[in-house]
């Protein structure tokens, strides 16, 4: 029996680790996003970056010299607005509102792509009798939005990437001259 389930244990190993299988949270990242500095950033934001880069075997940088991207954010907000109002004139239902303004630039300080925006919305109904299980469901939604809004901004960062590999590539390949072809 003991022989049995370290068997089936063993085969469950090898086709979870052959088909991606990935922890959540994390990313596969090239080597240039590694090591990522970012500036400009909530305590919030930057903690669930923490949490992204550890799960995908990288890290937050001291220095931008030191970072392979420089992330900086120009503003990032949250706002709460309400969609609906009981009948005792309390909020029913609210939405959770994020706004991020960023841009990438190399450890040089040269601009990867221009400025972009990240904005994220979530309802949810705001139950006036329950309280406590109202605020953490306000607080899982916003735990959720920064998870979101930083898998977001660490895959736009690949395409980022990505593109300035593609124009380096682009440029260094010789042309040839329609005349020399003849």
């Amino acid at each position: 029996m003991n022989h049995l389930v370290r068997i089936i244990l063993v085969g469950v190993w090898f086709f979870a680790t052959g088909c991606g299988y990935q922890l959540r949270g994390s990313l596969d990242v090239s080597d240039e996003l590694k090591k990522v500095y970012i500036t400009g950033d909530s305590p919030s934001l930057h903690t669930e970056m923490v949490n992204m880069m550890k799960a995908s075997k990288g890290e937050l940088v001291a220095l931008p010299s030191e970072a392979g991207v420089v992330i900086k954010v120009g503003k990032e907000d949250m706002r709460t607005r309400v969609l609906s109002i009981g009948t005792t004139g309390k909020s029913t239902e609210q939405e959770l509102d994020y706004y991020m303004r960023f841009q990438f630039f190399d450890n040089k300080d040269k601009p990867l792509v221009d400025e972009q925006t990240i904005e994220i919305a979530r309802e949810f109904f705001n139950n006036q009798t329950a309280v406590l299980a109202k605020s953490s469901e306000e607080l899982l939604i916003r735990s959720e939005i920064y998870k979101q809004a930083t898998r977001m901004l660490m895959l736009r960062a690949k395409i980022a990437i990505d593109n300035q590999k593609a124009n380096v590539k682009k440029a260094e390949t010789p042309k040839i001259d329609n005349q020399q072809k003849e």
